[in-house]
């Protein structure tokens, strides 16, 4: 877990520091947090962050424009604006912010708001087993596919490949959503990622725009298209 806290106050930075760090602690959660006050000190190669805590008016940076510079290297961060200033709620709201926090930090405010975000931070992640590194972090919405490969399974996502040591069914049950479905019995696939269904093929679309078809056993297709047009109805 990597948190960036960023605010030019040095003493509501540290405050702000040291209330995130109780909360993992708290909950036995390991992280690393990077508190700044310049965001513009963020390194580009290691911009990598799962939440967010952004002052606005900064010196040499606006917060709520460092969002979208963020998302670049997480498009799934969960930002919290730290301000002493309303005007800028519609912008947040617009920049689908997680959470729009008041000065100075109010810890049960931060709590509260820490656990949703570790709730949905749960939800949207997966831990894999794989061979070479032991275990990696992917988000759930990345998967594209996953198939089996050679007695183990190979998860296919926007961010790369992971061979994983679970089986298929191991898998399902890791997956325990309604977008996931099988449209064969060596693949699972997202159904948040099917770009298009032409007859007994579907395709999904890696980060390369490049698309993937996955052909669609006879025996499955009724049912597999059935939970595709359901999916693109309710989405």
């Amino acid at each position: 877990m990597r948190v960036l806290i960023c605010d030019d106050n040095k003493y509501l930075l540290d405050s702000l520091n040291q209330i995130v760090s109780e909360f993992f602690i708290k909950h036995n959660i390991p992280v690393d947090i990077v508190a700044l006050t310049e965001c513009t000190d963020i390194d580009s190669n290691n911009a990598f962050f799962d939440f967010a805590f952004l002052d606005v008016e900064m010196p040499n940076a606006n917060g709520l424009e460092m969002v979208n510079y963020l998302r670049q290297f997480n498009e799934h961060i969960l930002v919290f604006i730290v301000t002493a200033y309303q005007t800028y709620l519609d912008k947040a709201m617009d920049l689908q912010v997680f959470r729009y926090l008041p000065k100075p930090p109010d810890k049960i405010r931060i709590f509260d708001g820490l656990a949703s975000a570790m709730q949905k931070y749960t939800e949207k992640t997966a831990i894999v087993n794989v061979d070479t590194t032991g275990a990696q972090k992917v988000y759930i919405d990345d998967i594209l596919y996953i198939k089996i490969e050679k007695r183990k399974t190979l998860l296919v996502t926007k961010k790369g490949e992971f061979l994983s040591n679970n089986s298929l069914a191991q898998w399902k049950g890791i997956l325990n959503y309604d977008f996931f479905v099988q449209p064969h019995n060596s693949y699972i696939v997202n159904l948040k990622n099917v770009v298009r269904l032409e007859g007994h093929t579907l395709y999904v679309e890696n980060s390369n725009g490049e698309y993937i078809p996955i052909k669609i056993a006879q025996r499955k297709y009724t049912e597999f298209k059935n939970k595709f047009f359901d999916y693109i109805a309710q989405s």
